[in-house]
């Protein structure tokens, strides 16, 4: 059987893509030098570093055709956004997964001493799940991923195999831009807001758990996919989909956004010793209270 016409061949497929890798993680590596450099170590700014250099690796790429193939007339700003979300994404992770190494100063015997008569403390008190906007992005992105990747990836491989030389391609392809991009538009917002409700159910229930987060964001995608399947019977056959992304997306957003120390109850500010309530008051176990004279 013959390739299927302008689809490049797979050794040259293999080529491109591990040039492309080896040219990000090059960039990559160059941003964290030079944040590092800097002491930036904010998983914001990693983010941002991570777009900018996919955004040159973009540019780098295009300018040398070092690509599958070239994007169409006017889409070349509209398909160079993806690369640098995924940059952003990229530099996020590396942001959150690579850690923290401690700056030590030049030590003296004092410091020293002091170091080891002072005993390590751990933070013991009560914790709750952070708002993290990078977590709800990338939580907000999982619709849009599964619905493009379904109907180019999955669906024809089941359909055909891998016994079709065509089907084979589909994974060296591009994902078309344009159905990503208004999959991204259509669904990014609703995800968003639908991924700060679960997040604030959970924080309500005191649920801290990438698990509970899982069951929450599956029953809450399902419940949203049955009302909408009451409105459009049409629609049905989205629960189950609906239901496994809110899942996951929950168990995503468990996963970046991390834990936070509760914040302290609201301190209460007195300018008369009389207005002050007794040791068995209740508001003594909810509220801190400052005398000013």
């Amino acid at each position: 059987m013959t390739d299927p016409v302008g689809v490049p061949a797979p050794d040259q497929i293999l080529v491109i893509y591990a040039g492309r890798m080896a040219m990000n993680a090059a960039l990559l590596f160059a941003g964290h030098t030079v944040l590092r450099q800097w002491a930036i170590s904010s998983r914001f700014a990693y983010g941002l570093m991570g777009g900018v250099m996919a955004a040159v690796s973009y540019g780098i790429a295009i300018r040398n055709h070092i690509q599958l193939a070239a994007p169409g007339d006017g889409t070349v700003v509209t398909i160079g956004l993806l690369p640098a979300i995924a940059g952003m994404i990229g530099g996020f992770l590396y942001g959150q997964f690579a850690g923290l190494s401690t700056v030590a100063p030049a030590a003296t015997e004092a410091s020293v001493a002091a170091a080891s008569a002072k005993s390590p403390q751990a933070f013991d008190g009560p914790v709750r799940v952070r708002t993290s906007l990078a977590g709800v992005v990338i939580a907000a992105l999982i619709p849009t991923v599964l619905a493009t990747l379904l109907p180019y990836t999955l669906l024809p491989l089941l359909m055909n195999g891998f016994a079709d030389k065509s089907t084979a391609h589909i994974f060296a392809a591009v994902i078309p831009a344009q159905t990503f991009m208004v999959m991204m538009v259509i669904s990014v917002i609703p995800s968003s807001i639908f991924m700060l409700c679960v997040h604030h159910v959970a924080r309500a229930m005191r649920r801290s758990n990438a698990w509970e987060y899982a069951v929450i964001g599956g029953v809450a995608a399902l419940g949203c996919a049955l009302l909408l399947a009451f409105a459009v019977p049409l629609l049905v056959f989205l629960v189950v989909p609906a239901a496994f992304s809110g899942a996951v997306m929950g168990a995503l957003y468990r996963r970046f956004a991390g834990l936070e120390p509760m914040p302290l109850p609201e301190v209460v500010i007195a300018t008369d010793p009389s207005a002050l309530v007794g040791a068995d008051h209740p508001s003594r176990h909810q509220h801190g209270v400052i005398l000013n004279n």
